[in-house]
């Protein structure tokens, strides 16, 4: 049987793509779930997200994983240009538009993931400029912390309660 015969009649890539575009649906609502915390500044939140978004990409992976083997059982590489040829074959309308929308979706969620990166690089320029002046402030004289964290007066003199 030939490379085209067998993806011809195997059902399995359409109704992969149907599934696979469902994976990165949920997947950016995640992303989109990150980028609004991080923007909230809600580290609780973050860190609940951050499960559900390695539950996906896993989700995610595992399906681009199965697409790849129908791929190549197909006599296909597995990659766009395997895809392409698959789909010049034997894609149907709604087959291409679902993978346009896998490949727009792909996009959407590299460049979320960069503004997440940024936005992650924010909070913790954020944090060491705080971190900085606390250390400052505790190794000058007059510090607001001792050696072991607690905190002190910056003058030492008479009690406002003295007379």
């Amino acid at each position: 049987m030939s490379p085209s015969e067998s993806s011809h009649d195997s059902p399995a890539l359409p109704a992969r793509l149907k599934v696979e575009n469902a994976a990165w649906q949920a997947l950016l609502q995640v992303l989109q779930e990150e980028e609004q915390a991080l923007i909230a500044g809600d580290a609780d939140r973050l860190a609940l997200l951050n499960t559900a978004k390695l539950t996906q990409l896993q989700t995610v992976s595992d399906h681009a994983r199965s697409r790849h083997a129908d791929l190549l059982a197909a006599g296909h590489t597995p990659d766009h240009a395997g895809m392409a040829a698959w789909l010049a074959q034997h894609g149907q309308a709604e087959q291409r538009a679902r993978w346009q929308q896998l490949c727009e979706m792909e996009q959407a969620a590299q460049a979320m993931n960069q503004r997440i990166g940024s936005l992650i690089e924010l909070r913790l320029n954020s944090t060491r400029q705080a971190l900085n002046v606390l250390i400052h402030s505790a190794t000058s004289q007059g510090g607001l912390y001792d050696h072991a964290g607690l905190a002190v007066a910056v003058h030492k003199g008479k009690p406002l309660t003295a007379a």
